[in-house]
């Protein structure tokens, strides 16, 4: 931010109380719903990302069209409970009529999330993130070769990537049974606590076999929210939740209306999640398009 005002000879202040003046004009989420009627697919992303403000952490939550890329719903929480996880997906299904088919999500703070999920939406095909789960086995194992656990924490490691990524859950759950019968040999906390929750987890971990509109992992929201956080480092601190909400709906437009440069995917570039959603507005700049008053 200091660079950037640095750059356009005014202060860091100045910028900030731009961004929050545009930000409050912003349309929301569900505005730009009702104004633009984007075409969802129906298979839903939903991660979380813990933010600070003034030393108190809050909570993003987002919700993604998978696969338009497109941002459904974002909102600032002040933690990621029951209420606010509840109110935040009734808000996707009953105020944005997101038409929910499937749904992809990590597993949460405390299951909070995947218990929801699955009091909310019990017909709905739920995958949990296999990254995210390789990711928590691969922090949570150490990886010191001097530990005496070593060889047994490689093996083990290795043996859950394999389930996680296995080509059928024919292969994921012979594995899984393999490696149960074996869990007499594992002796550390650490290592039970893993088998434990992969025991628990194995059918959210692999209901992409059975529905194949399901992504196997949240990697689009993930990728997402990357794009966030890099935003965010930029800002050095919000004065209070309304300035942080402001700055979130900005950004969301913003996200919304930029056209990809350098997709994977030839058939995404030089167009917006908002055009891959079949949304409907007019051809002026993001930022005239996302304020009150400007879209009609």
């Amino acid at each position: 931010m200091r660079r950037t005002a640095k750059n356009l000879g005014t202060s860091p202040g100045l910028i900030l109380s731009c961004v929050n003046e545009f930000g409050e004009r912003c349309f929301t989420p569900l505005e730009l719903k009702e104004k633009l009627n984007p075409k969802w697919s129906g298979n839903l992303g939903i991660d979380g990302k813990p933010v600070k403000l003034k030393g108190k952490e809050l909570t993003i939550l987002l919700a993604v069209d998978q696969p338009t890329q497109d941002l459904v719903h974002i909102d600032l929480v002040d933690r990621e409970n029951e209420a606010e996880c509840s109110r935040f997906l009734l808000t996707v299904r009953d105020e944005m009529n997101y038409p929910i088919r499937t749904i992809v999500s990590d597993l949460g703070k405390g299951k909070v999330l995947i218990d929801l999920i699955e009091k909310l939406f019990p017909d709905i095909p739920h995958q949990a993130c296999v990254v995210h789960f390789a990711r928590y086995v691969d922090l949570t194992l150490p990886k010191s070769k001097k530990s005496p656990y070593h060889t047994q924490n490689q093996f083990l490691r290795e043996t859950i990537k394999e389930i996680l990524f296995s080509d059928s859950y024919n292969d994921a759950e012979e594995l899984f049974i393999r490696l149960w019968n074996m869990k007499q040999s594992f002796q550390t906390y650490y290592q039970k606590r893993i088998l434990m929750s992969l025991k628990r987890h194995f059918k959210l971990l692999t209901a992409h076999f059975f529905h194949l509109e399901l992504p196997r992992d949240n990697n689009i929201t993930e990728n997402i929210v990357k794009k966030l956080n890099r935003k965010l480092k930029l800002i050095d601190g919000f004065k209070n939740k309304q300035n942080a909400f402001n700055f979130l709906k900005l950004w969301a437009a913003y996200y919304r209306f930029e056209p990809f440069t350098a997709s994977n995917y030839s058939y995404r570039n030089g167009k917006s999640p908002l055009h891959l959603a079949q949304a409907s507005y007019p051809k002026i700049d993001w930022l005239t398009s996302c304020q009150k008053g400007s879209v009609k």
